[in-house]
Order: structure tokens, then C-alpha cells, then sequence
């Protein structure tokens, strides 16, 4: 079934919208545009939604009604002929497990036994009808590495990023409590409905993160020296855990992260000089490198973003401090930010700071001893890069991210992962370029 738009008249009863429904198939249904009315004497003589006139709920004696106990005026819907089931102002998903072709209608005397039916009412409403989405499985590595004996993966040259090895989520629950996360999301967008020139598209959200070790390291050789880069391989995928699109992808990435350490240069290809075989020999008068910054992370996003970030990392006792964060652009109309709206902006606490979703986390469990990793595009020669599109509309200037790796009630290993994330992107708002805090906050547990 392809998604469709489905204009349903109010004179008319039982709208076949030509879609068939299979038991196994989830379809939802929402509200788009319009206005109609059931009796134009009603509701002040004025149009109403698809909710229909909450005044007027029909009685369980007028049975000609598509629906007794709902409000006149409202959609309804069918499948094949199975009963009729209420839809509203929506989104409504329709009841699973029945087969046929889905009929909507208005809620009225479709038959003109109380009076004149359909022939006085007036308007017409759109409906998007579409497939609902379902919860992926977030059971297994999104990373396949290839096994290999030898050489094994070298784990302990990774340092601190030996710990992320392995499957992270916040994967959503059976009951409705949201996960300790959010996303501020600002989009440009040039609509009457848009006067300050941008939108909000912000949420709550889940996610899978694999990290995956290789079977060996890359080595940058100097000449005299070599830095050698140890190597994790991530996948990340994030859902929406709120909204109007629950539980669709809303996010891809992947890349590496490389902890880099100094070491002298091996002497000829291999170690060995011009002899066969491997060997441990290094140049004469070799001398290891040094950098400032031995964290570094690798990212590419499919919006045409490549970002290059670098860093460092500490470990310390107790349970960390979550700074505030702000997500205010400057130079621009902010109000949109405070204001609650449950489709663009569902927390404006959160949106005022999205740090706070962290410290709410470590307040339901208590952390004794952490690591913390920063990265930055403006660290160590490190950058970002975006198409031509991007350039123009939404380029991304910098990109700045803390991971908290921490252990849990005097435990020694580190199962729960935090990370604050800020993205600068430049969008046009009106004559000039503002600068927007894209941040992205979660918390996972490793599985």
C-alpha cells in the first residue's frame, strides 16, 4: 500500500479510498485539511474537524448512524465489513487483524431516516493515510567484524575506548515513560506559517551504538617516527521515541574512533628491514611523536556532512558534573523555543537545556567512577565538510561531543554511556546567516 491523501465529502457516504487492508498490515490515518458540517444548523452554523460536534454525541437509538456513542459529524472509518470504528481528528491507526477495503465517512444520518441526511451538509476534509511504523529489533551488533585468530583484535591498545567495545540502547519499553534523552532540532523553512524563517523539530528519542575492534591498527609514519591509530569501527541508528513518527529511523551514521599512541618507526615495509619476514627493528636515531590530542573521531552522516574531530580523555572518581547547556540561537526570534507544542517542541525544559535529560538520568542511578571524552572539529586540525546543498541551506560550521563512560553503584565496569552533543549549523533567516545549536542528548545502558 502506498502512502495516499484522501479527500472524504461531506455529502457523500462511505468513501472507498480504493486501499485494501490485510490483517497483518498497520495503517494509520490523519488529519490534513478541511472543514465539514453534519447540520448546518448546529456548532453556531459553523464548520468543524473530523472530530465532529462534541455537543452533539449521537444516542444508541439512532442506529442509522455509521457510529452510536461518538459525536456527529466526525470521520469514521470501515474495513470491508467489519464494525465501524471512530478516527477523529487522528492519528488513528485502524484495528488490526481485520481484512478488506477501507471506507471513510461522516459521521451522519446517511440514510435520511431522521431528517434530510446528507443532502444539507457541507465541506469536505483530506486525510494521509499510511503504513504505521514498527518497532525495530535492537538485538544483535549492527557491526559484523570478520572473525580472525590472528592477529587478534588488539583491545588493549585502545585505551579508554576498549570500554565502548560492544552494543549500546535505550531501547523503548512496553510502558509510555520517555528515555533520558533529547534532540533540538532547527530547520529552515520559508512558509506564512514560518514567520521567524526557521522550525523546530524536537524529540525525544532511542538508539542502537555498536563499536567494533579490528584486527589490527594504522600506522602514519613520519619518517623518524610513527603515531599509530587504534581502531573502532561504530554504527549508530536513532528512532523517534515521541511524535507523529514513533519509532522511524530518524538518524544514520558511522565511523571510528582512533586512540592514537607514539611509538618509533619500524625499520623498512614490515619491520625488517629488506629481509623476509616480520620483524621489530626501527630506523636509526628513530624518536616517537608527540600530539596534544590522542582521541580522534572519525564521522560521516548521509546529509553530505564528513566531520573530523580530536581530543582527550580522563577518568575520575565519583559521578560527573552535567554542565548547561543553551540551545538559543542569537540574532533571531527565540520565542518558539519556550513555548510547549506537542509535535515541534514537546519539552521546552529539555529544549532549554537538553543536558538536563543526563542529570535526570544519573538521578535514577547513581554513578561512582567515570571516564570523559571530548572531541572537536576545532581541536588538532579537524574540520567539517559539506555538499553544495548543505552549504547553502544548512552548512555545518562545528561539531563539539563529551562522552561520560560510567560504572554504577560501586560496580568496576563502565555499563552506562552519556553523551552531549552540539552541532553549529549556519542556516539563511532572511538578509542574513544565523548560527543554530543542533543538540543531541542520551543516555544507554550496554546490552
Amino acid at each position: 500500500m502506498p502512502n495516499q491523501r484522501i479527500v472524504v465529502q461531506a455529502t457523500q457516504a462511505w468513501t472507498d479510498t480504493g486501499i485494501m487492508i490485510s490483517a497483518d498490515n498497520a495503517v494509520t490515518i490523519s488529519f490534513q485539511t478541511g472543514a465539514w458540517t453534519a447540520d448546518p444548523q448546529t456548532n453556531q452554523q459553523q464548520l468543524y474537524g473530523p472530530a465532529g460536534d462534541s455537543q452533539i454525541i449521537v444516542p444508541p437509538t439512532q442506529t442509522q448512524y455509521p457510529l452510536v456513542g461518538a459525536p456527529m459529524g466526525a470521520l469514521v472509518g470501515r474495513i470491508g465489513d467489519n464494525p465501524v470504528f471512530l478516527i477523529g481528528a487522528g492519528p488513528t491507526e485502524v484495528p488490526r487483524g481485520q481484512t478488506g477495503s477501507l471506507s471513510l465517512c461522516i459521521n451522519d444520518d446517511i440514510h435520511a431516516v431522521y431528517g434530510p441526511g446528507l443532502a444539507d451538509n457541507r465541506g469536505q476534509i483530506t486525510v494521509f493515510i499510511y503504513h504505521s511504523n514498527t518497532i525495530p529489533i535492537l538485538t544483535r551488533s549492527i557491526i559484523n567484524e570478520p572473525a580472525q585468530t590472528s592477529p587478534a583484535a588488539p583491545t588493549s591498545s585502545l585505551g579508554p575506548l576498549e570500554y565502548l567495545i560492544g552494543t549500546w540502547t535505550n531501547k523503548l519499553t512496553d510502558t509510555d515513560d520517555l528515555p533520558y534523552s533529547y534532540n533540538v532540532m532547527p530547520l529552515p523553512q520559508l512558509d506564512p506559517s514560518s514567520p521567524t524563517g526557521y522550525i523546530l523539530k524536537n524529540f525525544a528519542y532511542y538508539e542502537e551504538l555498536s563499536f567494533s575492534a579490528i584486527h589490527g591498527s594504522a600506522a602514519n609514519r613520519g619518517g623518524i617516527g610513527t603515531q599509530n591509530c587504534n581502531v573502532l569501527f561504530y554504527e549508530q541508528r536513532v528512532y523517534f521515541a515521541e511524535g507523529p513518527n514513533k519509532n522511524a529511523l530518524v538518524h544514520a551514521e558511522n565511523g571510528s574512533l582512533l586512540f592514537i599512541n607514539d611509538q618509533l618507526q619500524l625499520l623498512g615495509p614490515y619491520g625488517n628491514g629488506n629481509q623476509a619476514g616480520l620483524g621489530n627493528q626501527t630506523v636509526k636515531d628513530s624518536v616517537a611523536p608527540s600530539q596534544q590530542f590522542n582521541i580522534i573521531k572519525q564521522i560521516s552522516v548521509p546529509h553530505g556532512n564528513s566531520i573530523l574531530a580530536a581530543g582527550s580523555y580522563q577518568q575520575q572518581s565519583g559521578a560527573p558534573s552535567i554542565p548547561v547547556v543553551s540551545s538559543l540561537p542569537e540574532g533571531v526570534d527565540t520565542q518558539q523555543y519556550t513555548q510547549i507544542d506537542p509535535i515541534s517542541n514537546p519539552n521546552p525544559s529539555y529544549t532549554r537545556n537538553p543536558n538536563q535529560a543526563l542529570a535526570d538520568a544519573l538521578l535514577a542511578a547513581p554513578v561512582t567512577t567515570f571516564l570523559t571524552l571530548n572531541v572537536s572539529s576545532k581541536n588538532g586540525g579537524g574540520g567539517v565538510t559539506n555538499i553544495g546543498f548543505e552549504q547553502q541551506h544548512a552548512q555545518v560550521e562545528s561539531y563539539q561531543c563529551t562522552y561520560w563512560l560510567e560504572a554504577l553503584n560501586e560496580a568496576t565496569e563502565f555499563t552506562q554511556l552519556q553523551y552531549s552533543q552540539t552541532i553549529m549549523m549556519r542556516l539563511p533567516i532572511g538578509e542574513q546567516f544565523i548560527l543554530f545549536p543542533h543538540i543531541t542528548t542520551n543516555t544507554l545502558s550496554k546490552m
